[in-house]
């Protein structure tokens, strides 16, 4: 029993410290990718020109604009 307590008094319980909650996460880099934008490219459709990455998208932006 005071094995167990002089260990724990150390912070050095199963032979590591433990992490501490205070330490700065800030320099951690991220495993997630940034989302680049695609090239927006000029198309005409009815006589309309939209920019959007694809023709398909441009079709969409036509049909959805107020």
């Amino acid at each position: 029993m005071m094995a167990a307590t002089a260990a724990y008094a150390q912070d050095d319980i199963f032979g590591y410290s433990s992490p501490r909650l205070d330490t700065p996460k800030g320099n951690i880099p991220s495993d997630k990718q940034k989302c680049q934008p695609k090239a927006q490219h000029e198309f005409i459709i009815k006589g309309v020109k939209i920019m959007a990455a694809s023709k398909k998208d441009a079709i969409k932006k036509f049909n959805h604009r107020k």
